[in-house]
């Protein structure tokens, strides 16, 4: 006679499975929600809106003009390359050389657009503020 449905043997993968996960999960969490607590994603995404927002307010602006962005955004990693803006956590990534090092799950990107091909390909470590300055139609961005 066949037996139906799930042998002992398979109640017992199940039942190893489902711990194995909720192990997952468990240790798992209280990293997430540090990173959610800190209000650092609300940080990084509004950092990353409003410098790009910035920038095409000055590439569309016809006439010289400074801006100083004055948000403390120390803790994090601005990647300005792409037509994109880019912040990561200091906590996730690092900086060696031109390159950023590792992965950052909750970077924050914001997208902006120019008038003609963008050739920014800035990355700034630790900025406390950055500096927006527009000459003769050129733009140049320091920290």
């Amino acid at each position: 006679m066949k037996k139906r449905g799930v042998e002992a043997g398979g109640l017992v993968l199940i039942s190893i499975i489902t711990l194995i996960v909720a192990l997952v999960v468990g240790l798992l969490y209280p990293k997430i929600a540090e990173v959610y607590g800190t209000g650092e994603i609300v940080l990084k995404t509004t950092a990353a809106r409003d410098i790009a927002l910035i920038i095409d307010e000055i590439y569309v602006y016809p006439y010289d003009m400074n801006v100083e962005f004055d948000y403390d955004i120390s803790n994090f990693i601005v990647d300005i390359s792409q037509n994109s803006v880019k912040i990561y956590s200091r906590s996730f990534v690092t900086l060696e050389g031109d390159e950023i090092q590792g992965n950052d799950p909750s970077y924050a990107e914001y997208s902006f657009t120019t008038t003609r091909g963008s050739d920014l390909d800035l990355i700034f470590d630790q900025p406390r503020k950055l500096y927006f300055r527009k000459t003769n139609g050129e733009l140049s961005i320091t920290k």
